[in-house]
């Protein structure tokens, strides 16, 4: 919108007799289609460079009673009637919140994906770099270790390798979700009163509605999937050591333009929020002992419930089962936790923020983690993948799970979910043995991703493996300023004292 678009798709109050109906899309022109110049009563520019992203000239925009005519209003939901002047309502007031809930659920979907590309370059790096010799090795042994042999990178990266299968498995649930729940809204349509607003998805009676389910989901999913995604760039980017940081790395644009998925579409923090609202909901409609169309939330905090007397006793080191039951019950827990504090102590929405923010999270690490787990129970997808990778995957949603579990042990604990020793023995022994299991098919688990050098446009993440060749030939051969000799002192009659650039844009 910045320099380039002639149109803007606005959301403004519309306002009929004085009385508002909300914001709505109305279809707006800003420029002259021959001219490019901005219309009248119209203001228009480029915000200015960004932290990233700078291929986008995003913009800013000032109306001043602008007539927009009434075609333009974006009218498949709802509409005015041009001769009544009346507001004809959605058949459905949650197909407000369609296109929201599907671009929550598209970057659910991405980020896995986006992580998959850091893991890619800083995995492949880290085999092909080598530093120090193993102090423990033999002495038949000669050479340096790869980086990647070694601890303390190998639990830096594999967490993460595992993490974007379990987004991706996690997106592909959300868009069937959504898929689901866009047949069931087609076949509500018609059955609705065309009289008043309804409410949001998450004001609705919980366990009622799909949608309230899915907006919660597609919430809670988003931040913390987007989040993931981009702390985890970062620990990628830092993994490649000092040659992270330079440009050739092909992680540090990458990670400047992903950056505001954590805060487009409804920032993270804000966003939680609305999972909370939607978990107590739930948990106030159990208590109460209503009998809404069971869903997997109020099935969670049913079993809670029935067994929070007798404890729960879950054998994460050896069911796989068990660590999506340990997930549920942590959840559960929070849940009830926060409900106490809100309806028994009365405390203010504002002093709960924080255990809202680490409820959301826990139940967005439950749904990855069921989402996983049951991708990988699935018929068609052993049959898909194999025994062998299967059992490969497997090990990778088990890292994922208990390294997960291991860095929120508190909650875990103070959960009843599981034991100390539990907790002692996943960290120390569990995670350590899948580490050493997985880490000969790192670079065949990254490969599987099939990312193009030139999609990479990577030194460090070159399929073949030569890294410091293209490094070298990027700061050298192809470096313009190469072609410079700059004379930088004051007193010199001129600045450039050699001038090789005509060579080398006939190289390029």
């Amino acid at each position: 919108m910045g320099r380039t678009a002639n149109h803007a798709v606005v959301m403004a109050q519309l306002i009929i007799d004085g009385k508002p109906y909300g914001p709505h899309p109305f279809v707006v022109q800003i420029r002259d289609m021959k001219t490019h110049e901005p219309l009248e009563n119209i203001h228009v520019g480029d915000i200015g460079p960004k932290f990233g992203y700078n291929t986008m000239d995003n913009g800013f925009l000032l109306l001043n009673n602008v007539k927009v005519p009434h075609a333009h209003m974006l009218a498949k939901f709802s509409s005015v009637d041009p001769k009544t002047n009346k507001y004809v309502k959605p058949a459905s007031a949650s197909l407000v919140y369609g296109t929201l809930t599907w671009v929550r659920s598209t970057i659910v979907l991405q980020s896995g994906g986006v992580l998959a590309r850091g893991v890619t370059i800083a995995t492949r790096y880290a085999a092909v770099r080598r530093q120090f010799q193993d102090r423990d090795a033999k002495e038949s042994d000669i050479g340096e270790n790869q980086v990647l042999n070694y601890t303390m990178v190998q639990v830096r990266l594999l967490p993460l390798l595992a993490a974007t299968f379990a987004l991706h498995f996690t997106g592909r649930g959300m868009m069937a979700l959504y898929q689901e729940n866009q047949k069931k809204m087609a076949g509500d349509v018609g059955k609705v009163s065309h009289t008043g607003r309804g409410p949001s998805p998450e004001e609705l009676f919980p366990s009622t509605d799909l949608l309230a389910d899915l907006h919660a989901t597609s919430c809670g999913l988003k931040a913390l999937a987007s989040t993931t995604a981009a702390e985890g760039l970062e620990v990628c980017r830092r993994a490649c050591g000092g040659h992270g940081y330079s440009s050739f790395s092909g992680i540090g644009t990458w990670y400047a333009d992903y950056l505001p998925t954590t805060t487009w579409e409804g920032d993270n923090y804000m966003l939680t929020q609305q999972v909370a609202r939607y978990l107590l909901k739930s948990a106030r409609s159990v208590l109460k002992g209503a009998n809404p169309s069971e869903n997997d939330t109020t099935q969670i905090l049913r079993t809670f419930l029935s067994r929070r007397d007798l404890g729960a006793a879950f054998d994460i080191l050896g069911q796989d089962e068990d660590i999506v039951a340990a997930f549920a019950w942590r959840t559960s827990f929070l849940t009830f936790e926060a409900l106490k504090h809100r309806d028994e102590e009365k405390n203010s929405w504002n002093s709960l923020l924080v255990d809202f923010w680490r409820l959301s999270t826990a139940h967005s690490q439950y749904l990855i983690v069921r989402n996983f787990h049951e991708a990988l129970q699935s018929e068609s997808m052993v049959s898909e993948l194999g025994l062998e990778t299967t059992a490969l995957m497997q090990k990778l949603f088990r890292l994922y799970a208990l390294h997960t579990l291991e860095r929120e042990a508190s909650e875990f604990f103070s959960s009843g979910a599981v034991t100390v020793r539990q907790i002692q023995l996943a960290r120390t022994k569990t995670v350590m043995k899948l580490l050493e299991e997985i880490r000969p098919h790192a670079i065949r688990l990254v490969d599987a991703w099939h990312f193009p050098d030139w999609v990479l446009d990577s030194s460090l993440g070159r399929y073949d493996g030569k890294v410091y060749e293209d490094l070298f030939e990027r700061a050298s051969e192809m470096n313009p300023l190469n072609a410079l000799t700059i004379d930088p002192y004051p007193n010199s009659e001129v600045l450039i004292k050699k001038d090789e650039r005509e060579k080398f844009r006939s190289k390029l």
